[in-house]
């Protein structure tokens, strides 16, 4: 009787892609969420009025397509988040 070795190598480097793609995007999440943080804390006058905001409003986006791409589900934090930035006003 011999063993054969399971086939994973498909299915472990899709999920690898998915991991690494999904960590980049909470990276620029958690980037744009610091820099949001920081330009509502400054009162200047030359202080950037939204991009941060719109910043972090993309990234949260693209965080959540991914999910959805890869039949993940999207944290009721993220898409809250992402649903109330999405009725500001720009």
């Amino acid at each position: 009787m011999s063993i054969r070795p399971l086939s994973v190598t498909g299915g472990a480097s899709r999920r690898f892609a998915a991991d690494h793609d999904l960590l980049d995007l909470f990276a620029d999440i958690m980037a744009a969420r610091a820099a949001d943080r920081h330009a509502r804390g400054q009162r200047r006058a030359d202080a950037p009025s939204r991009s941060d905001a719109d910043r972090l409003s993309l990234s949260l986006g693209a965080y959540a397509s991914a999910l959805e791409q890869y039949r993940l589900p999207v944290p009721p934090v993220i898409r809250d988040e992402l649903r109330l930035r999405r009725g500001l006003p720009s």
